[in-house]
């Protein structure tokens, strides 16, 4: 199996979790938690292979569907959404990170891969990372969380560059890509614990 598909599978729960949550909150019906959930999991990824010309690996391999579902039924089985206030539920806010960071670090060597410029690699990253989430929050009739809060595409924006760096200086190996998915994940928590916000035109 390859090293970014394991990614993905860990993401896929992580944002198949985060999603769960939200829709949870939201009081929607048992189609709509797994449908919001399974949007927030395969939306950026499903974006990221059809901007690189490859069939979305959902629709070519079947463990990605049965990951996410099996995580919201435990996660359903475990209650995980009862949480009094979604800004305090750790579970979604430790689940949104790490999906955020994995997916930034895929679709950024998606790029690379894919021999992307500069450019390429930061808005594949970014549009990975946060795309399953814009779509997420535009049926649920929101503001897409990315444009607002918590300092998320950044963080998205700040894996890319790490990774063109590091493709620079031909260092991309575990230890490296270890060292930037636990960073971006590390920045992601200390932004929401911190409410680290970008400055505001007005």
């Amino acid at each position: 199996m390859e090293y970014t598909t394991i990614l993905d599978i860990i993401g896929t729960v992580a944002f198949a979790l985060s999603g769960y949550i939200l829709a949870s909150k939201a009081k929607f019906d048992i189609l709509g938690v797994i449908v919001i959930s399974l949007i927030t999991a395969f939306g950026g990824g499903v974006v990221r292979d059809l901007l690189v010309d490859k069939t979305p690996f959902i629709f070519k391999e079947t463990y990605p569907i049965a990951v996410a579902m099996t995580t919201i039924f435990i996660a359903y089985g475990l209650k995980l959404h009862h949480n009094i206030k979604l800004s305090n539920n750790y579970i979604f806010i430790i689940s949104d990170s790490i999906g955020l960071s994995l997916f930034a670090y895929t679709g950024a060597i998606t790029a690379l891969n894919a021999e992307f410029n500069f450019s390429g690699i930061l808005f594949l990253s970014f549009l990975t990372a946060v795309g399953g989430g814009i779509i997420r929050d535009i049926m649920m009739n929101k503001v897409p969380f990315v444009l607002t809060n918590d300092f998320y595409g950044t963080v998205a924006l700040l894996i890319g560059l790490a990774v063109w760096l590091l493709s620079l200086f031909n260092f991309i190996n575990t230890y490296s890509s270890l060292i930037v998915l636990i960073t971006g994940t590390i920045i992601r928590l200390i932004a929401v614990k911190n409410r680290w916000k970008l400055p505001k035109l007005f």
